[in-house]
């Protein structure tokens, strides 16, 4: 049996297409279990790069002692019907094996380990396998052997850029996880049927394509609900996979992933309750609207550019309101809840939301309370929006950073003094910056490290152990801030009761007492460390 080049040049290209296809799907179907972080993006291009070295090693031998080409299709044949069958049997396997990505980094890191090895390792090694055995086959004169080769190498490399381009931006955001593998899968069925040649085989490889079908349509959808709740809606994005879910108390929630982590959440009757730390941000219009001091020295002992002596700077009548930023504004909780609670004190209330998911943006007005008058919603990078709003001209009074990657995480590139920098440049002089930090303790090293790092930016950096279990707001402020500006807010309001928090607990960080903390840069920003760091501390004390 004889195999065209023509053939194996397309051959080699479905095949090195397979491999990427199967590794970015890797982490869209990891990630509901053990979320994207750092460690298991390690271990996914780990593995892959393990099983394609023994992939490699293991289809240079066979091709040399069984150099036939049936064997070569059979290979593939078998990486596709295991490829067909993922769906099935993946989510099965991820399910019992994890723990969350709320268990311990260790826990995480070996069970990750263990689920995309079982799971993913076998198709990519076959795969593996096919360029030493394509290169035994190719029948070509001794002086041309290298040419050969090199064509081969090159469509494969080819058909990796396809595979890599056509499932992030092609399948998986429009078709999702499991058709892409679906696809691959016939792919690779119906191209190492048509190698194979004989009527009979070419059944097999039909009938391989159609099964996986059939058996799609009685899977559920992937990533069910872990909440218990009800799930109104699910799909997988370009950045994680997102369920809007409803409670027995008729709670909806905006759930990323496997569940570790809302996102949003709106109450019956938008209802502030003590365990959300949403509530906290809505006392900082207060702050900067009445009795701020502003005209303040710098980190470095220098004014602050643009400050005025006045000591309310809202007391003018030409004040038009305080302009609010919402750097991460996910289901638009915070600006949905400022509508509600502040536009009635500030009617010239002005609200931008800016959030990187285009997908979760009309969820906003769909489940959760935002009408377009209440905000602008922009689809963008929070750091790239800040860094065009600073060029644009643009001013806030209020910037609230609340994004967060693979649930628990503080994007670094948002963590950093140079970040805080560029927000700084777009705040007004009474401006602020109010991030919210998950942290057990206030000794935390990373919340040591986000007070630290703002203080190196603003003159007047503050901390408020937050609404929640594990939440802590840090400010930033270009003014020191007065918590009888709170005043303001009436004793019969549904914020009284925060707002005698923020009387009691708002303290005032100071340069001597912010040391501890890591300085952290664009170049070195390891807050996944120390967010783990914390969670096995945790742990360890648990145990």
């Amino acid at each position: 049996m004889h195999l065209p080049k023509s053939f194996l040049y397309v051959y080699v290209t479905i095949t090195g297409a397979a491999v990427m296809a199967l590794e970015l799907a890797a982490s869209r179907f990891v990630a509901p279990y053990f979320g994207t972080s750092m460690m298991v993006w390690a271990n996914i291009i780990g593995l892959i790069l393990l099983c394609m070295s023994i992939g490699y090693w293991m289809g240079g031998r066979v091709a040399d002692r069984r150099p036939h080409p049936r064997l070569l299709m059979s290979i593939t044949l078998a990486a596709g019907l295991w490829s067909a069958l993922l769906p099935a049997f993946g989510q099965a396997i991820f399910a019992r094996l994890s723990g969350g990505i709320l268990g311990t980094p260790v826990s995480v890191i070996v069970v990750s380990f263990a689920a995309i090895l079982l799971v993913f390792a076998p198709p990519v090694l076959l795969l593996a396998m096919v360029s030493p055995f394509a290169i035994r086959l190719v029948q070509a004169d001794p002086s041309e052997v290298g040419k050969a080769a090199g064509n081969l190498y090159a469509f494969s490399t080819a058909g990796s850029l396809l595979g890599t381009f056509g499932t992030a931006f092609g399948t998986i955001p429009f078709l999702g996880t499991r058709a892409t593998l679906w696809l691959w899968a016939a792919l690779l069925i119906l191209v190492s049927a048509v190698g194979l040649g004989r009527t009979a085989w070419r059944w097999v490889g039909a009938s391989g394509t159609a099964v996986p079908a059939i058996v799609a349509l009685a899977l559920p959808s992937a990533a069910p609900s872990h909440t218990g709740g009800q799930v109104l809606y699910a799909k997988d994005t370009l950045y994680q996979h997102v369920q809007v879910e409803q409670d027995r108390d008729g709670a909806i929630a905006l759930v990323y992933n496997e569940g570790g982590g809302i996102q949003s959440l709106r109450r019956p009757g938008d209802a502030l309750h003590e365990g959300d730390y949403y509530d906290d941000y809505l006392v900082l219009p207060d702050l900067v609207s009445a009795g701020a001091e502003v005209g303040s020295a710098g980190p470095a002992g220098a004014t602050v550019s643009g400050a005025a002596p006045a000591a309310n700077p809202s007391a003018s009548a030409a004040d038009p309101g305080p302009s609010v930023l919402v750097l991460g504004s996910a289901g638009g909780t915070i600006p949905h809840l400022m509508n509600v609670y502040d536009r009635g004190r500030f009617p010239d209330l002005h609200i931008t939301g800016v959030e990187i998911d285009g997908d979760v943006i009309p969820l906003d007005y769909r489940y959760f309370g935002l009408s377009p008058d209440d905000a602008d919603i922009v689809h963008q990078d929070a750091r790239a929006y800040v860094r065009q709003a600073a060029a644009a001209g643009k001013r806030y009074d209020v910037a609230i950073v609340d994004a967060y990657s693979q649930q628990i995480y503080i994007p670094f590139h948002l963590s950093t003094r140079e970040f805080f920098e560029e927000v700084r440049s777009v705040l007004t002089p009474r401006g602020l910056v109010a991030l919210n930090v998950n942290a057990v303790s206030p000794g935390s090293p990373l919340l040591l490290s986000m007070e630290r790092t703002v203080r190196a930016v603003f003159p007047h950096v503050y901390v408020m152990k937050a609404r929640g279990a594990y939440n802590y707001v840090v400010i930033g402020s270009n003014a020191a801030l007065r918590p009888s500006s709170l005043q303001a807010i009436p004793e019969n309001s549904r914020l009284a009761a925060v707002r005698k928090e923020w009387e009691n607990g708002l303290q005032d960080i100071t340069e001597a007492a912010n040391t501890r903390g890591m300085l952290l840069t664009d170049d070195r920003a390891p807050v996944e460390m120390l967010t783990d760091s914390m969670i096995w501390q945790v742990a360890r004390g648990e145990m």
